[in-house]
């Protein structure tokens, strides 16, 4: 393998990690652009130093059973607003404890005061929403894991229903 091919694949991955309108890409199609000879995970190592360098982190996640890259950076995303920040909190803690595929029509009577608020989630891909044997369900999705990554650590339904309830 030549060092210029193997920087040449580093440059064409960090293109598209960076110029993604989601800053998510899936792993499928990353290693597409990886020629045969070349050893993606030491690709992948590459790219992740060299965003590093840039101020940035590039993370992995799985959603519906396929890896994505997801780039962050440190700090909140100004796209989102404090009170969608709390819906991703309560969302992903719900989705870990209680059930990961949430229906949409509970969510919707859960956050019904909020729910403007929740559908943009929903247009920015934070949410998603799936259809699962006629059933409409609703996921979190790895860039909404993310954009949670520097906000809020370890996230627990408990903790965040002891913030809500009255004293």
């Amino acid at each position: 393998m030549s060092e210029q091919t193997f920087e040449d694949t580093v440059r064409k991955i960090s293109k598209m990690i960076l110029i993604n309108e989601h800053k998510m890409v899936r792993e499928e199609d990353l290693i597409q652009l990886c020629p045969e000879s070349i050893n993606f995970d030491q690709v992948i190592n590459h790219t992740y130093q060299n965003l590093i360098e840039m101020g940035f982190e590039l993370i992995t996640s799985t959603f519906l059973d396929q890896k994505y890259y997801i780039l962050t950076s440190d700090g909140k995303d100004d796209n989102i607003t404090p009170t969608q920040y709390g819906i991703l909190a309560i969302f992903l803690a719900l989705s870990k404890e209680v059930d990961e595929n949430l229906k949409y029509s509970d969510m919707k009577n859960i956050f019904s005061e909020v729910w403007d608020n929740v559908e943009p989630l929903i247009e920015k891909d934070f949410i998603r929403k799936i259809s699962i044997r006629s059933t409409e369900i609703l996921k979190m999705t790895p860039l909404g894991k993310a954009s949670l990554k520097n906000v809020i650590q370890n996230i627990k339904l408990k903790n965040l229903l002891d913030v809500f309830k009255k004293e």
